[in-house]
């Protein structure tokens, strides 16, 4: 049993030092250049009760660095019961560019609430280029022209831009440690070649690929509808990239508990489950590393911390390496306290995916 924990976190180890050596020597930039041509462009911001986060996401658009004669924003009201249409109604009323769409209840078994809310919105998007943001985002000015040139440079069907959370209290900021780890580890395989999955609150998706898989209402349901469109345009032959840089970094916010936040990581799950064996198995080491390493402890103690804190050095290292391609510095002592936020968060998430409860997302239940 010691024999077999030992080999399980030694592979950890193996791994995240290979994620690192992958990050520093074949990170890939796809920006390199100003747009050659502005192409139309149609962005699309879906909101359900978002009257909070809002005024921080329109402001942030209101500042884009794009031509607003090439620029067309569509705002999805979900069927919210706060102020959201109200101030999504005014943002359309000051802008000549802005189409609200007020979005109708669908069938939830063959979307879900989100989905549906897009499938309505890219019904009015005239783009040959379009890009998905949430409505707790905050975008920066030159978003649009990062993530239309990478687009440009590569031919790509779908890229990925990077997202971060935006906390002062050490809750987010463990959060968002999660994210750069996860967003890296994506970033490496996608740079490697292999990459099958997209986040939607920062994703450019080509018209052309959008339209050769029918648009959301064709894809299978999912709960990870951004996935699911992702896997489903790779699968036409279009390229599936991550594009990471300063200028498409997007701030989001983080979940205010743990239930929210469990919730968050089951609906998330969802659609790693249905990732490629490769990919299941590099997140399944991570996750095995905490009872082998437990193990260990009890067995051989002075073995086991040189083995986790060999794990917490190189695992902060592949984290603050890569967080700082956006210009942005981890502080070391985040880095240390994120291991014991990983070990209860990734345990209890996989508990709570196979406890028999319905998912729980924006008032809707899975």
């Amino acid at each position: 049993m010691m024999f077999l924990a030992v080999i399980l976190v030694v592979i950890l180890l193996v791994q995240d030092a290979l994620l690192w050596l992958l990050l520093k020597f074949s990170f890939k930039d796809y920006v390199k250049n100003e747009v050659s041509e502005f192409p139309f462009v149609s962005i699309l911001i879906p909101s359900r009760n978002e009257e909070e986060n809002l005024p921080a996401c329109l402001k942030s658009i209101a500042k884009l660095n794009y031509p607003k004669d090439k620029l067309q924003i569509i705002l999805g009201n979900d069927r919210s019961t706060d102020e959201t249409g109200v101030l999504l109604k005014t943002f359309e009323d000051q802008n000549e560019h802005v189409k609200l769409v007020q979005i109708q209840e669908g069938d939830s078994s063959k979307m879900n609430g989100k989905a549906n809310a897009l499938s309505q919105m890219a019904k009015y998007a005239k783009g040959e280029v379009l890009l998905f943001t949430d409505a707790d985002c905050q975008v920066p000015s030159n978003w649009v022209r990062s993530m239309v040139l990478a687009c440009q440079n590569t031919e790509a069907g779908i890229i990925t831009g990077i997202t971060h959370i935006k906390a002062d209290n050490i809750y987010g900021k463990m959060q968002g440690m999660d994210w750069w780890l996860t967003l890296g580890m994506v970033k490496v395989m996608s740079d490697f070649g292999y990459s099958v999955t997209s986040m939607g609150n920062n994703m450019l998706i080509t018209k052309a690929s959008y339209l050769s898989v029918g648009g959301f209402e064709s894809i299978p349901f999912s709960l990870t509808e951004d996935f699911e469109i992702a896997r489903n345009i790779q699968s036409k032959g279009y390229k599936v990239l991550q594009q990471v840089s300063e200028d498409n970094l997007i701030s989001t916010k983080s979940q205010n508990g743990f239930s929210q936040l469990i919730q968050q990581r089951k609906r998330w799950m969802s659609g790693a489950m249905s990732l490629p064996l490769y990919w299941r198995l590099i997140l399944a080491i991570q996750v095995l590393f905490f009872p082998s390493i437990l193990l260990l402890v009890f067995l051989h103690p002075l073995l086991a911390i040189c083995l986790w804190i060999a794990k917490v050095l190189i695992q902060g290292l592949f984290i603050y390496s890569f967080a700082i391609k956006t210009k942005i510095k981890l502080a070391a002592l985040d880095l240390f306290l994120f291991e014991i936020y990983y070990m209860i968060t990734s345990w209890s998430t996989i508990l709570y995916y196979f406890w028999p409860s319905k998912t729980e997302w924006k008032g809707r239940r899975y």
